[in-house]
């Protein structure tokens, strides 16, 4: 069975980007544009991990993985940052606490993002 991936960005290249390499690597993939919608893509989809960029419209990253760590209508994901080069260490700090399991910077290369999601998922 196909591991699936709910990735959300709002910079549509980046969504382009890392669908074609992870539909390339055999996962089923749902897309979102804002943190609204990524919740409930990930309600309906039950992916086995999430990638997410911190800031997007609606609902940013932040607060999307405080709802799936904290909520009981959500089933246990791992859930892995997209976060700018240029952010600071308390940024990776309040994701942790926000319940973030890892992070991958901009600019990222493929191969770094594929070694990251195999850690979680395979």
């Amino acid at each position: 069975m196909m591991k699936k991936i709910v990735i959300a960005d709002d910079d549509r290249s980046i969504v382009k980007l890392l669908s074609t390499l992870l539909k390339s690597e055999g996962y089923e993939l749902k897309t979102a544009f804002d943190g609204a919608t990524a919740l409930k893509l990930i309600k309906e989809f039950k992916p086995d991990l999430v990638l997410i960029d911190v800031m997007m419209p609606i609902i940013d990253g932040y607060h999307v993985c405080k709802a799936l760590s904290e909520g009981e209508q959500y089933d246990p994901v791992p859930i892995i940052i997209i976060m700018t080069v240029r952010k600071e260490e308390w940024d990776k700090r309040i994701s942790q606490f926000a319940g973030a399991d890892a992070f991958i910077e901009k600019p990222f290369g493929t191969g770094d993002v594929l070694k990251k999601i195999r850690e979680f998922i395979g």
